[in-house]
């Protein structure tokens, strides 16, 4: 378990300002300020493609909602109990059919448990990234990884970021 650390409010807002809106967490706005990442060129991206924001808060929110219900619907039915919407990442490898023998998920896609069996994915609330060995989910020069896996820039910004495939859904749609 990660150490908690307080701080005061004046610290807090300096990590704030200092914070890349949606993409930040403290720990890595603090990995950045003390140099233990390396900056990332954030106007370019291989290929030289442009990083632009994607989604506004109001539709991250929304997404969320309207993902969550999407997973409900695609579970089967003997492991959904009435009224649970948790996402994890074995429900998000059977209702999108990711074929993994081992599925981790983060709502930010920035901090996992370690992968321990392969193929194996990390799933955030749009996408994953799969891995099919052990070695090459140890040699993933975008994770660092330790007891935790922890992902600086977000596993949303990794290359190999695959988007979440439509679902089918067994029933109508809850709104």
């Amino acid at each position: 378990m990660s150490p908690v650390v307080r701080v005061d409010d004046d610290v807090w807002e300096w990590l704030k300002s200092q914070a890349r809106p949606l993409e930040d967490t403290p720990n890595s706005v603090l990995r950045r300020a003390a140099g233990i990442d390396p900056p990332l060129d954030r106007a370019r991206v291989s290929g030289g493609a442009r990083l632009r924001p994607v989604l506004s808060p109001a539709e991250i929110g929304a997404l969320d909602d309207r993902m969550e219900a999407e997973v409900a619907d695609a579970v089967p039915e003997e492991r959904a109990e009435p009224g649970q919407r948790r996402i994890t990442g074995e429900w998000l490898n059977k209702a999108f059919r990711l074929d993994a023998r081992h599925a981790l998920y983060h709502r930010d896609g920035t901090l996992y448990e370690r992968l321990t069996r392969f193929p194996g994915v990390l799933c955030d609330r749009g996408g994953y990234v799969r891995y099919e060995t052990e070695q090459e989910f140890l040699d993933d020069e975008q994770l660092s990884i330790g007891e935790k896996v922890n992902v600086p820039n977000a596993l949303a910004e990794h290359p190999r970021y695959q988007p979440l495939p439509a679902v089918k859904k067994r029933g109508p749609v809850r709104t």
